[in-house]
Formats: structure tokens, sequence, C-alpha cells
């Protein structure tokens, strides 16, 4: 690394981090988020259908 540039270009690196990181982090919960109402619609089906679960 040159120097006198080291300073930015550890900061654009750890911004990046920063970024993708929460980047995965929401993907996860939106994830958590859609798999429980999955869950609850299939479970609102089935008792509209009459199924016993």
């Amino acid at each position: 690394m040159n120097g006198e540039h080291w300073g930015y270009i550890a900061l654009a690196y750890g911004v990046t981090a920063v970024i993708v990181l929460a980047l995965v982090l929401r993907n996860l919960l939106d994830y958590r988020r859609l798999s429980a109402e999955l869950a609850r619609l299939e479970r609102k089906g089935a008792e509209d259908r009459g199924e016993a679960s």
C-alpha cells in the first residue's frame, strides 16, 4: 500500500464491510419474517379447509 493512502483504503474496506454485513442481516431478518408469515398462512388455510393440524 502507498503510505499516504492507507487510511483511505482501510476506511473504504471498512465501510464496504459494514454495508455488506447490514445487507446480510436485513436479508436474514426478512427471511425469518416471511417464513413465519408463510407458516401462519398455511395454518390458516388448513383451518379454513377443516384439516386437523
